[in-house]
């Protein structure tokens, strides 16, 4: 909401007598502003999860910014799949690999600290302790395979390997080879943007590049409302708080549903007595932690996607067609831009217009001068429009994949209705209602992606 809009709604409080927390027991803060979340603390993802688990691609890269989940989606992503017979979760953390033999090194450790998980697979001990990943992967997913299931290998700041891959080329050929080889591999890699420098790195590869084979279509974006509500009212947890509807309002509205920046917002709002007190113009503050987060993600955008956002900032709110129009670019990579920025929290539609994605960016923006818009970017152009182009290709993809999937599931459904006249079930029309609804959403969403 803009500042001069905001006002700071009156304090809510159940009917009937005090409550024994109010008489003086206090609530623990239930937010989680630090480390990643997994089992009841982790809220919402279910769709992404599931097409992670089991879509069709075993190879998917995870784009989203700075805070967003991406580390406690991939935990928890190993928590489910631990009660998952087929798969064989193993955690890759990248972060710190100057070199492909580091690199080896880590991975070798992932799979020592989790060896009781490969025991199953008879793997020689000699294998499981080489430290050239490529290999390493090889007699994994081969074991795998040979035993009907698939090794999960869940790949966490993966920047990592931008550098190894432009000084050791021909290794992490190899080692691309293997991450997108599929049977027996199941891998899933959650990474910023920045990763799309890898363009510019492998652009004279004689293979594939890294990021070929990985179907990039997913971005992890913001809660759905359903999810943004349950987390600000911990309705997982063992003593879900009472929120006030407005606050809860007030509270997705500032934040997007970004679960990190409710969380940070909540946390502020949150008193001993197990309540969220309403919004004040103090607890939009963008702290040094928030600022260092805006600053880095911000440095990844290119030339035209900060001007998009500048030209979106000084207008508060504006139509696409002019927003095409202020970018500079060509009307169809301009609405790539967009879709782009939109999907990674930048900016959001509001009544049909595009406004700052959230009411902390908002302020940041507003704060910082504009030499940030000089600072230089981490992707280049070039590298950024063959991302936005490959993934377009595939988000289109995907989504008629779906749409077609529903039609049919509703023909279907159409046909027992008419067979059954007036017999038919509520459940049954019911379903029918639903997918009628998930299509249209679907139309919508290939709609602005190829228009």
């Amino acid at each position: 909401m803009p500042r001069s809009a905001r006002t700071e709604r009156a304090r809510w409080r159940p009917a009937g007598d005090r409550s024994p927390i109010e008489k003086g027991n206090s609530v623990r803060n239930p937010y989680v502003t630090g480390p990643f979340v997994t089992g009841r603390k982790f809220y919402g993802r279910k769709e992404l999860i599931d097409y992670l688990l089991q879509g069709e691609n075993p190879a998917c890269w995870v784009i989203g910014n700075r805070r967003i989940g991406k580390t406690s989606l991939l935990r928890q992503l190993e928590q489910l799949a631990l009660s998952e017979p087929a798969l064989m979760p193993l955690f890759w953390d990248m972060q710190g690999s100057d070199s492909y033999q580091r690199l080896g090194q880590y991975l070798a450790d992932a799979v020592s600290e989790h060896g009781e998980r490969l025991q199953s697979l008879a793997v020689p001990a000699a294998s499981l302790s080489q430290e050239d990943p490529a290999e390493l992967l090889a007699d994994l997913r081969r074991a795998a395979a040979r035993a009907g299931r698939e090794i999960l290998l869940l790949c966490d700041e993966p920047e990592a390997v931008i550098k190894i891959a432009s000084a050791e080329p021909q290794a992490m050929q190899r080692l691309h080879r293997e991450l997108t080889a599929g049977t027996g591999l199941r891998v899933v890699v959650a990474s910023t943007q920045g990763i799309y420098e890898l363009h510019d790195v492998c652009r004279d590869w004689p293979t594939s590049p890294f990021l070929a084979g990985f179907d990039v279509s997913r971005t992890l974006s913001g809660l759905s409302a359903q999810s943004a509500q349950a987390l600000i009212t911990q309705e997982q947890s063992t003593k879900p708080l009472q929120v006030a509807p407005d606050v809860i309002e007030a509270i997705s509205d500032c934040t997007n549903n970004h679960p990190y920046l409710i969380q940070q917002l909540c946390s502020r709002l949150f008193n001993k007595d197990g309540w969220l007190r309403p919004i004040t113009e103090d607890d939009l503050e963008v702290d040094p932690v928030l600022r260092g987060f805006f600053s880095m993600d911000y440095h990844s955008l290119t030339g035209p996607e900060r001007q998009i956002l500048r030209v979106a900032q000084r207008s508060g709110a504006i139509a696409e067609p002019a927003l095409v129009q202020a970018s500079g670019c060509d009307p169809a990579e301009a609405r790539r831009r967009i879709h782009n920025l939109e999907r990674l929290g930048y900016l959001r539609r509001v009544y049909g217009r595009y406004a700052i994605g959230n009411q902390f960016l908002a302020n940041w923006l507003e704060e910082e001068p504009a030499s940030q818009d000089e600072a230089p970017a981490l992707v280049s152009d070039a590298a950024l429009q063959i991302a936005l182009v490959n993934r377009q290709a595939q988000e289109v993809g995907f989504l008629r994949a779906q749409l077609n999937a529903q039609r049919a599931r509703l023909v279907e459904l159409e046909a027992v209705r008419a067979r059954d006249l007036l017999d038919v079930s509520p459940k049954i029309l019911a379903q029918i209602e639903e997918l009628q609804t998930q299509i249209s959403h679907l139309r919508q969403l290939l709609n602005e992606i190829v228009t």
